[in-house]
């Protein structure tokens, strides 16, 4: 019995990063349960049996990686809540700039989260809404650090426009490295990415 639930476990792990890889690829309409079963090394109807229909197996992949995302926001994040209670004595400046280095680091391991939700914005989010996705990790820090504004010398911004702000210098060279910044005779360098990102983080954050 353990033997056989190794292997489900396996052929259902086998599935995802197949699927993952395809519909990144190929974007949803572009990959059939067929496809991903032969990418996994399976046969064609076992994505079937352990999802049952293709909409469940995209689910579980904008799933997969957006649980991904928290794992790994939420200890990268967690500093910022420490600095803004003072339990925390590095510099604000060095507690940002590991945030901005995790979210990097998450964008350039995991390609396919940046592909399928571009291909997510192209449709309209249609299946990505109907998929639980929520994360408040990046505005729950950006909120402590507003709220302890007056005693940690930090001005009085708004929470969600950091978090919009963080995201656009963060997800946005990213997704536009073959595409927009070219165009712009720009250079998707991680330095330069992360340079202006903390740069701008501070200045919108912190007091002049």
């Amino acid at each position: 019995m353990a033997e056989k639930t190794r292997d489900a476990d396996r052929s259902r792990r086998a599935i995802l990063q197949a699927a993952t890889r395809l519909f990144a690829e190929r974007g949803y309409d572009g990959a059939s349960l067929a496809d991903v079963g032969a990418a996994a090394g399976l046969s064609r109807q076992t994505p079937a049996y352990f999802f049952g229909s293709k909409d469940k197996l995209y689910a579980a992949v904008l799933q997969e990686l957006f649980a991904e995302r928290e794992r790994e926001l939420v200890p990268a994040f967690a500093p910022l809540i420490a600095w803004a209670k003072g339990d925390d004595d590095r510099p604000l400046k060095k507690v940002l700039g590991k945030a901005i280095d995790a979210y990097l680091d998450f964008l350039d391991a995991h390609p396919e989260f940046v592909s399928l939700t571009q291909r997510e914005a192209v449709d309209g989010g249609r299946r990505l809404t109907t998929t639980p996705h929520r994360s408040s990790v990046m505005e729950d820090a950006f909120a402590a650090l507003r709220k302890a504004s007056r005693r940690r010398g930090l001005r009085a911004f708004d929470p969600q426009e950091a978090v919009i702000a963080f995201v656009a210098l963060t997800y946005f060279p990213a997704a536009h490295a073959q595409t927009l910044l070219p165009a712009l005779g720009l250079a998707a360098d991680r330095r330069a990415r992360r340079a202006q990102a903390l740069d701008v983080m501070l200045h919108l954050i912190e007091r002049a």
